[in-house]
């Protein structure tokens, strides 16, 4: 018997082909390798942006962290990244959303690395 999932026919993506992204996005942080942060991120139009933020934001911090995943939309997951920052000792707490397009991950920007269209909706709470 052959069972099937509606979608588009593609198989899949491997998940331990997403770990191998995670790795290598922790190793470059942790060695503030922002050129190489932008060709791992370069899936995404705004990566060396994106790449220059999340080494400023993030890097040269010494991370020891593990990742858990879930997913609630076909080629999309929400990664909770939980650990140490060795260099100063302090939690590590941090989700992402990682998508997979084509052959590609890629991550949503750090807030503020895409500009905002003018008419876009304002997300944040009255205060």
């Amino acid at each position: 018997m052959l069972i099937t999932s509606c979608g588009d026919g593609t198989k899949a993506p491997d998940l331990a082909d997403q770990d191998r992204f995670l790795r290598a996005y922790v190793e470059l942080l942790n060695e503030s390798d922002e050129a190489g942060l932008a060709r791992l991120l370069g899936a995404h139009p705004h990566g060396d942006e994106d790449a220059r933020a999340r080494v400023k934001a993030y890097g040269g911090q010494d991370w020891d962290v593990r990742w858990s995943r879930t997913s609630e939309f076909a080629n999309v997951w929400s990664v909770d990244l939980t650990g140490t920052a060795r260099a100063g000792d302090t939690p590590v707490r941090l989700n992402e959303t990682i998508t997979r397009e084509g052959e590609h991950w890629t991550m949503a920007p750090l807030p503020g690395v895409v500009p905002e269209p003018s008419n876009a909706a304002d997300t944040e709470p009255p205060g």
